[in-house]
């Protein structure tokens, strides 16, 4: 078909005048004023320190001003500073769903939990794009596609800021690894950043009114974050229209003079680097002026007087603590997120006929499987996947079992020599150097631990810990036995006084063996020293004899069926580590050994997005990915396993079959020059697969269900909304036997030659479908310019790619079911900005929808009135005001003749 719609584009006058495309809705005349006021009223001291939080998670109150300190907590995926708290699934799986009411729930949820606990910002959603499967906060993201994250992102804050609590989008721009992050630049081109990088930051500022902007770590095109006028002033504040409040992260703001000159408004945890002593000796050598911290003052002031937070107290008591609502929310987005990627013989779901007995295997059956760092929430309790399949099993006569290859000698250790007690004795120490005197002992049975914040001992410290473990072996039988020690960050083992494994230094999470010859009825000291920094913390001891690896395979082939529960945790997978591209070694031949078995394999990954797969996925007959499902991970995923719950996520990765097949393998790490170049530019993810013509393990959008779905009658349309060009409409009919959810999603490229290289397919709208068997449903998809657009790196702004498109309907970004062509012709009138085209003078320049708006200079004998993309919306001939009756909120552009010489000028209805 051929579409033809005939808009006006204004590129090179907006170019000229750097006009804010949104007006937040919470930020008004009356906001503003009133700022304004506690300004003016503030002592230099006060406005020197207000910038810089205090107390690691507040901004500072001043009482004689009713300024009240405003909390904080970490985030995304749950109220992780204050306590135990509803741990919610990881956002990696939150764009899983491709659900945007999941989205808003969660948001939503996040705000009850925040209420609960008197926090009025919460640090999150965290929005960078995912490069590639390092990184360690990969599970905090969510994927790799600008469209998906922006939509996920954006629902999730609307659902926290409609109920009161202040979202904080992070981390601004470009913080795609966690290894050397401090330090590390991210050199991209503007149009990577603008198509791949700034989306979702982007729409949480147009679309969701972000309270606030949480700048990165590492260097953007050799700046930092925190002092980068490019990235704070131009893009941020002058073209998205930002007034809300741009903070650090914790520890990121490096030097005073250009964060305070470019942009930052609030360092925190606090005035570090823009301390009063070095504010004052630059306001006095004139290398600061004391404008520009008035200006952060007040960008913080109105944001917090925007959000109601100096007119009500954010604490509501009547919400629990532990809140059985929020923990339904939790189950719900658990059981979406799901994938099921693999089902050969459909293994899935198991049959209670033909099931009659299951063993578990793997390091995350029996622990609350997270990601690691500051976004790691401690929850209140927790089901874990054995747990959850053994409480759904019960109910159906089957029996599940716990199988392991390695022994954790229970039965061979005792707590002191001549002592009858199993385990060994811990002392435990609040320093990581085993000084002074222990602050708890106690007796541990095993030595077996994942702390995902702080032991359970209230006297021992959360982080920076250390622990002595001391008693017997005493084999029961003799033989060889390889002793296994597995921890972070740092371990020692001795036996009969000898150091044996000695990795006492910080470090992440790593294996260590150590083989000598055990005689039944004689004793061996041990000691088992193990210190902890910060975070997630693991600190395992067991031992496997020669041999055991045949009864390991004995106890799996009484079982119908094998599930292995395995990958990433808090221990592998956190903040400021990269993780390996594989499972953990001890995992992976956990794996390998297990699937000698004769029985078959069904796997369950936790991951923040892909691992290498290429030994072990063949041997299993059924794959699905969990990636980190919070604290109702274990019931989500026995309802999957069982059929109670029909899987209906859908990757928002890539799962590439090698890293070297990854569009960014040559450039993910620095060269030692600490310069990270994005030669992939836009072709990285699907873009770039698709682009080399790759094979890849499992695609973008791409997941599994137990029923089956059909799509058919594909119509493309010119669009009757004026907001839209294109409408594709399709009709989805569920072919299976089982009620289920599809995604269907629309990809659109480029047929023909262009002023740029586009990408072959990029995904420009989705929806998820519920229907019943044999229930069919039509379907219509809008497409608006936008997706028809690229980021012209000259015009500074996105442009209409004039020409013939693919338009595809498709499950995946491989699995294409319909294709259409389009013809887009944009008919593009620009106008010139002459020398004597003048800045206007519009009064007011914001009002409310239906004030009037003078125009300064007279009347004018032409005035057209044009949004930010171009579009004339309105001309007229001798008007002396603007009638903004019939405009909707947003920013706009008029162009106006007076006295034969032309005018512009930018204004915004509320």
């Amino acid at each position: 078909m051929k579409l033809s719609k005939y808009k006006w584009s204004l590129a090179a006058l907006l170019l000229s005048l750097a006009t804010p495309s949104f007006a937040q809705s919470w930020f008004t005349p009356e906001v503003e004023k009133r700022a304004e006021e506690i300004l003016k009223n503030m002592t230099v001291k006060e406005r020197l320190t207000y910038i810089g939080g205090v107390d690691w998670m507040y901004t500072r109150a001043i009482p004689r001003l009713d300024v009240p300190a405003i909390k904080m907590s970490d985030g995304p995926q749950g109220v992780g500073t204050w306590g135990p708290s509803t741990a919610y699934p990881c956002a990696l799986l939150l764009a899983a769903t491709w659900n945007p009411d999941m989205a808003y729930a969660y948001g939503a949820a996040l705000a009850q939990d925040c209420k609960a606990r008197g926090v009025n910002i919460l640090l999150g959603p965290a929005v960078n794009i995912i490069r590639a499967p390092y990184s360690g906060r990969n599970f905090e993201y969510m994927g790799e596609d600008p469209l998906l994250a922006a939509n996920t992102s954006t629902d999730y804050i609307k659902g926290l800021q409609a109920n009161g609590v202040m979202g904080v989008i992070k981390h601004f721009a470009a913080n795609f690894q966690e290894y050397d992050r401090n330090y590390v630049s991210s050199n991209i081109d503007e149009r990577t950043l603008h198509e791949i990088y700034f989306p979702a930051f982007k729409s949480a500022v147009q679309n969701a009114e972000v309270g606030a902007v949480m700048s990165s770590y590492n260097l953007l095109n050799g700046t930092w974050t925190t002092e980068n006028p490019w990235l704070l002033k131009e893009v941020l504040r002058e073209q998205w229209g930002f007034n809300g409040l741009v903070m650090s992260d914790w520890g990121s703001t490096h030097n005073c003079i250009p964060a305070v000159k470019n942009g930052l408004d609030l360092e925190m945890a606090g005035n570090e680097i823009e301390n009063e002593e070095d504010l004052r000796k630059y306001l006095a050598t004139g290398e600061i002026e004391m404008s520009e911290i008035d200006l952060k003052v007040k960008h913080i002031l109105q944001t917090m007087i925007g959000f109601g937070f100096f007119d009500r107290e954010q604490l509501d008591p009547s919400i629990p603590l532990d809140n059985p609502e929020t923990a339904q929310t939790a189950l719900e987005i658990a059981r979406e997120g799901i994938v099921l990627l693999k089902n050969e013989s459909d293994i899935l779901p198991l049959n209670p006929a033909t099931v009659k007995r299951i063993a578990v295997i793997g390091n995350n059956a029996t622990i609350y499987a997270a990601g690691g760092g500051s976004g790691l929430v401690r929850p209140f309790h927790y089901v874990s996947y054995f747990d959850g399949l053994k409480t759904l099993a019960a109910e159906q006569g089957i029996e599940v079992n716990l199988v392991d290859l390695y022994d954790h000698m229970e039965d061979v250790l005792y707590a002191a020599p001549g002592s009858s007690e199993h385990g060994l004795t811990g002392q435990y120490y609040n320093n990581e150097k085993l000084e002074g005197t222990p602050v708890a002992t106690r007796v541990d049975p095993r030595i077996g631990f994942e702390w995902t914040a702080g032991t359970d001992l209230t006297e021992v410290n959360k982080n920076y810990f250390s622990v002595k473990w001391t008693g017997e072996i005493r084999p029961i039988e003799t033989g060889d036995y390889t002793i296994i020690v597995k921890g972070d960050d740092g371990y020692r083992l001795m036996l009969n006084g000898a150091t044996v494994i000695d990795e006492f230094q910080a470090g992440s999470t790593r294996e260590s063996r150590y083989t000598m010859h055990f005689e039944a009825g004689k004793s061996y000291a041990i000691q088992l020293d193990y210190f902890q920094q910060g975070g997630g913390a693991c600190i395992d001891l067991a031992w496997l004899k020669a041999g055991d690896e045949d009864r390991f395979r004995e106890e799996l082939d009484k079982a119908d069926v094998i599930v292995a529960f395995i990958g990433h945790n808090s221990s592998s997978e956190a903040e400021a580590g990269d993780r390996s591209f594989g499972l953990p070694q001890d995992v992976k031949d956990l794996v390998l050994a297990a699937q000698k078995s004769s029985k078959p394999m069904i796997g369950v990954v936790n991951a923040g997005g892909n691992v290498e797969m290429q030994e072990w996925e063949p041997g299993m007959k059924g794959l699905v990915w969990g990636w980190y499902g919070g604290q109702e991970a274990g019931t989500a995923m026995a309802e999957v396993l069982f059929g109670l719950c029909n899987p209906s996520g859908k990757l928002p990765v890539t799962f590439e079959k090698r890293w070297e097949d990854n569009p960014c393998y040559n450039s993910y790490y620095d060269n030692g020059t600490k310069q990270v170049n994005f030669t992939e530019g836009v072709m990285m993810g699907y873009r770039g697969y698709d682009k080399a013509g790759t094979e890849v393990q499992y695609p973008f959008g791409f997941g599994l269900s137990y029923t089956t779905f059909e799509l058919s009658d594909m119509q493309i349309a010119e669009s009757a909304d004026d907001d839209h060009l294109l409408e594709v409409s399709c009709t989805l009919k569920n072919t299976g036997s089982r009620a289920g959810a599809q995604v269907v999603q629309l990809y659109v490229g480029k047929n023909g030659s262009s002023p740029v290289e586009r990408p072959i397919r990029e995904l420009k709208n989705y929806r998820k479908v519920y229907l019943e068997p044999d229930e069919e449903q039509t379907i219509t998809l809008y497409l608006t310019k936008d997706a028809f657009s690229y980021y012209d790196v000259n015009r500074k702004n996105f442009v209409v790619d004039n020409g013939d498109y693919n338009i595809e309907l498709g499950f995946s970004s491989r699995d294409i079911k319909l294709k259409g062509q389009a013809q887009i012709q944009v008919e593009s009138a620009i106008v010139p900005v002459e020398s004597h085209t003048e800045t206007g003078n519009l009064i007011p320049s914001v009002v409310k929808q239906g004030e009037k708006i003078r125009l300064a200079q007279g009347c004018a004998s032409e005035l057209n009135i044009y949004d930010l993309t171009g579009q004339m919306l309105m001309k007229q001939i001798d008007q002396c005001t603007i009638d903004t009756s019939y405009l909707k909120k947003g920013a706009y552009l008029a162009l106006y003749k007076v006295d034969e010489r032309m005018h512009t000028g930018k204004f915004i209805v509320e």
